[in-house]
């Protein structure tokens, strides 16, 4: 599933899935299945899908509900917290703290020249990695050496 929100566009397919909840079976009305996905740029959000008694319920004709999805941005406070209240414990550490995850993150806009972007684009491609978790470990070295 893909959709633009606020101009930003969120697809299941290029995002990395960080772990998954469900509760019931997908035959149930209230069933629920909820995935957490980070982009590549790092940003994360939730996938979110259920039966006609669930919160992702789509009318679909008056007075009938049915199976229904939607994705919801996340902020990486909100993510953690959601991973810890839904995701095992080996889970949250396997996809937060073995990041270095703090709890804190702070939102930052840096303007790259297109060059710099394309080679920490496809450095961090070549790592397996995320550009920001690449960027944000060069910075921190860069920083430290002072």
């Amino acid at each position: 599933m893909q959709q633009f929100i606020d101009n930003r566009l969120y697809d299941t397919e290029t995002a990395k899935p960080m772990g998954n909840w469900q509760r019931g079976f997908s035959s149930e009305r209230g069933y629920i299945s909820e995935t957490l996905y980070q982009t590549p740029e790092g940003e994360y959000f939730l996938h979110g899908e259920g039966g006609p008694r669930s919160r992702y319920a789509q009318r679909t004709a008056p007075n009938t509900w049915g199976y229904g999805e939607r994705l919801i941005p996340f902020s990486n406070e909100e993510a953690h917290e959601w991973a810890e209240n839904h995701l095992t414990e080996d889970a949250v550490h396997t996809a937060f703290v073995k990041k270095g995850y703090d709890g804190c993150m702070t939102p930052m806009m840096i303007h790259l020249r297109c060059g710099t972007a394309e080679k920490l684009t496809r450095l961090a491609a070549e790592q397996g990695r995320q550009p920001s978790e690449l960027a944000e470990e060069m910075i921190a070295k860069g920083l430290s050496a002072e």
